[in-house]
């Protein structure tokens, strides 16, 4: 199934060829973006995975599971659909690419976002060992898994039928995903579930959660194959190719022109008229503002980041200047513009109606 992060941590904010990126790189780094993955010999063993992989399983045990699902490097997060198995990005088993990640990327994931990511894929690998999906219990609950998958889903921010995980409501996706999330939930050392969700309609969906495992905790699972998808052995292209291909398939068109040039004056003063270009604030503001919008109202994050950078742009081209004591005020004003045109993208498609 699609991995969480095609919604909620599309992180990718400069291409990897750009001079300005490729001149911080170490030789070192350089030489990875050259290579191809296959020939990187990447491992799970010896590295920090396999700590996070070890307390992902004794958090399974300590919840009566006996169900341990196998785990590979892979391209992203993921979890091949029906098979019972965990796929973990590449770039997580060598500290180089990491640092490739975190600095082409804008960020990479951290100990509690790793470990947030395995209990969601573990929900799925779980769902698929038991092929609880096949049942009508399952589908009672979480409704059809055979549903078609929607890119550009339109989550209902803050409902209460659906546990919130991973950001941009990603439970509303779809039943695998509401499964996956709910299993997360459950499975999270301390979440305190049973009162966090009191009075929620996705009560009932940690409840059947809990069941289940005393059900099936210590029984064999009915899907015993272990066959992962599309390895890092089988990854012919280098780093900058995964990188490129990437950028494109986040990549959001806009064609906005001068539609907000009016919302920018308003925030930020005229030509000359303060110290400090307005610019600097807005691409100082970006990671955050992908961040939150796209954490609160459930909007992919390349469209997030096609409109702040389409934002920065204008704010530049017309000049505009900050006093620096307006600084908060005037990130507070931007995050709210950039909150109602996502917002409104969200639910019509588009950032404003002619």
């Amino acid at each position: 199934m699609p991995s969480p992060q095609a919604e909620s941590r599309v992180l990718r904010e400069k291409h990897p060829t750009e001079g300005a990126e490729r001149g911080r790189l170490s030789p070192r780094r350089e030489a990875l973006l050259q290579a191809r993955i296959k020939d990187l010999s990447l491992r799970l063993g010896g590295t920090p995975l396999e700590r996070y992989i070890a307390q992902l399983h004794s958090e399974l045990e300590a919840k009566g599971l006996s169900f341990k699902p196998q785990c590979y490097l892979s391209d992203e997060w993921g979890c091949p659909s029906g098979v019972p198995v965990i796929g973990l990005p590449f770039y997580l088993a060598d500290p180089d690419l990491l640092s490739i990640e975190a600095e082409l990327g804008g960020s990479a994931e951290t100990e509690a976002e790793i470990l947030m990511y395995l209990r969601h894929e573990a929900g799925h690998a779980f769902n698929y060992a038991y092929r609880l999906y096949d049942t009508d219990e399952w589908r009672r609950v979480f409704g059809d898994w055979g549903r078609p998958y929607q890119d550009d889903y339109k989550p209902r921010p803050f409902s209460r039928r659906y546990v919130f995980h991973i950001s941009g409501w990603y439970a509303q996706k779809h039943p695998d995903e509401d499964f996956a999330e709910t299993f997360a939930v459950w499975l999270t050392p301390g979440s305190d579930w049973a009162k966090r969700y009191q009075g929620w309609g996705a009560l009932k969906k940690l409840q059947y959660v809990e069941d289940i495992a005393k059900r099936l905790g210590r029984t064999t699972p009915l899907v015993q194959l272990a066959e992962p998808d599309f390895t890092t052995e089988e990854m012919e292209g280098t780093v900058q190719d995964h990188y490129r291909q990437r950028e494109l398939d986040e990549k959001v068109d806009v064609e906005l022109r001068n539609a907000f040039d009016h919302a920018l004056e308003d925030i930020f003063w005229g030509p000359g008229e303060a110290p400090v270009s307005a610019a600097t604030l807005v691409q100082a503001e970006r990671q955050r503002l992908l961040s939150t919008v796209g954490h609160y109202a459930g909007v992919s994050r390349g469209v997030v980041r096609a409109l702040v950078d389409h934002l920065a742009e204008r704010t530049a081209a017309l000049n505009l200047t900050l006093h620096p004591d307006d600084s908060r005020e005037a990130a507070m004003q931007l995050a709210s513009l950039v909150t109602v045109l996502a917002m409104n993208y969200l639910h019509t498609d588009r950032f404003f109606e002619d």
